[in-house]
């Protein structure tokens, strides 16, 4: 449904996010020096402990700063790694949303049509009005001097019933069109976000890694890791999160094409529609309010997935455990 989300924009939502291998290697070599540095410091300490008798011979932390140190070296293919499976969700994601929104297209040229045969009914039906008012003007004219306040009274509760039809539909147009872009930029914002958040993490990545050779920083790279696979999946909740905006949006438009059609099938149901009725559209209003005001949720949600807290201390116990049980066998 191109007015209500243009395809071409996330196609260059998702060119930006790719692009962004582009700039991984800006802080690396930076990175790289910072690291060796931090690992001078390590084995320093390290090595007064074990001179000092105050700790044993220990294989297992020692190799932990070079295999940090080969992450920043080879830090694209790194992040290349990470990002496989996550594409993965997200194309089969984005495939469902494109299903959906094939759907929600075809159902909306429907329901455009038919708001169209109500305006041109609508227009016709003033026309109609205006020239019932000439003929009854031209016959009290050459018939008598007086004025039929009946007739008159009827001309007047006829056109103020058009003109208010009318400024309900243009009013429910304008509705319509600020949802649209409300729903819009809502939509593109988590896009957007998920660009900068992760082009920050990738090229400043490389220093949580550096960081982490250090005791006092050495979970620096888990909760980097837990972020980033956080922000990566916002284009992946997003999709999710619009495919269900399009099923309840595509329900509500359905209903209201019922309606048009009824409308314009009985005279008096499009004289109660147009008088009385807002235009039939709150449902597709809400439904996209709630759809705008979900994806804004999209980075809690992420959250929920990805704990940017509970990972990181479920992976630090693992690689906790797993030293204690090379001690052990050493």
């Amino acid at each position: 449904m191109h007015t209500l989300i243009d395809q071409f924009m996330l196609d260059l939502f998702e060119g930006l996010f790719l692009a962004l291998r582009d700039h991984l290697s800006v802080f690396t070599s930076d990175a790289q020096a910072l690291c060796a540095i931090f690992m001078l410091l390590y084995f320093g300490i390290k090595s007064y402990g074990m001179i000092a008798g105050d700790e044993r011979l220990e294989i297992m932390p020692l190799l932990r700063p070079f295999a940090l140190t080969m992450v920043i070296m080879l830090w694209g293919p790194f992040v290349d790694l990470i990002n496989f499976p996550l594409e993965v969700v997200t194309v089969k994601s984005r495939a469902l949303f494109d299903d959906r929104i094939d759907a929600v297209d075809a159902v909306s040229q429907q329901r455009m049509a038919l708001i169209d045969s109500v305006a041109t009914k609508l227009i016709e039906s003033s026309a109609e009005l205006e020239e019932v008012q000439q003929s009854t003007n031209d016959e009290a004219w050459y018939e008598s001097l007086g004025i039929d306040f009946n007739v008159l009274f009827d001309q007047m509760k006829g056109y103020f019933i058009l003109i208010m039809a009318k400024f309900r539909f243009f009013f429910v147009q304008i509705i319509e069109y600020l949802v649209i872009t409300i729903f819009q930029l809502c939509s593109y914002l988590i896009f957007f976000l998920q660009i900068i958040f992760a082009g920050i993490l990738i090229i400043l990545g490389p220093f949580s890694f550096a960081f982490s050779v250090l005791p006092g920083f050495r979970d620096a790279y888990i909760y980097w890791l837990a972020r980033y696979i956080s922000v990566s999946l916002y284009s992946a909740i997003g999709y999710i999160i619009m495919g269900l905006s399009m099923v309840l949006v595509q329900y509500g438009m359905e209903r209201e094409i019922e309606l048009l059609r009824y409308v314009l099938s009985n005279e008096a149901a499009f004289i109660f529609y147009v008088s009385q009725n807002d235009g039939g559209s709150n449902f597709f209003i809400v439904t996209l309010l709630i759809g705008g005001l979900a994806m804004l949720s999209v980075p809690v949600i992420s959250t929920w997935i990805i704990s940017t807290s509970g990972v990181g201390n479920a992976i630090s116990t693992i690689s906790r455990g797993a030293g204690r049980i090379a001690r052990m066998a050493s």
